[in-house]
């Protein structure tokens, strides 16, 4: 069975990409922001993963690692955030809030595929 991952972002050409090259692997959803990710958890849709945006109309990434850190359903979901935001005390913040890990945009896909695999990886073998 594939790994779930939701993918946040407010840029449909940009998710639909990363979709793309990621379902080779994995069984990916869509949310165009933070609130429509928290609606889609809140609906029953358990992911393994969250890859999300930062800058997104309604509720933002920040605002979204915040909200799943504040569940104790969801916050074990392990989150990647890719954002265009190349600043170190901005990604050190995130990192603080929750955040797994952080890819800035843009980034090679497999980097990104990688990653996911290693976190997925660590989550398995913390659950056993």
């Amino acid at each position: 069975m594939k790994s779930k991952i939701l993918l946040v972002d407010d840029k449909p050409e940009f998710s639909q990409l990363v979709k793309t090259f990621l379902s080779r692997n994995y069984d990916v959803e869509l949310a165009g922001n933070g609130f429509l990710a928290i609606s889609k958890l809140q609906s029953g849709y358990l992911p393994d993963l969250i890859v999300s945006d930062i800058n997104m109309p309604v509720v933002d990434g920040k605002t979204l690692i915040r909200q799943l850190q504040a569940s104790a359903v969801f916050r074990h979901i392990p989150v990647i955030v890719v954002s265009t935001i190349d600043k170190s005390a901005e990604r050190i913040e995130l990192l603080k809030t929750g955040a797994s890990d952080f890819i800035i945009k843009p980034f090679n896909p497999e980097e990104l595929e990688i990653r996911i695999e290693k976190l997925l990886n660590r989550t398995v073998v913390n659950n056993s």
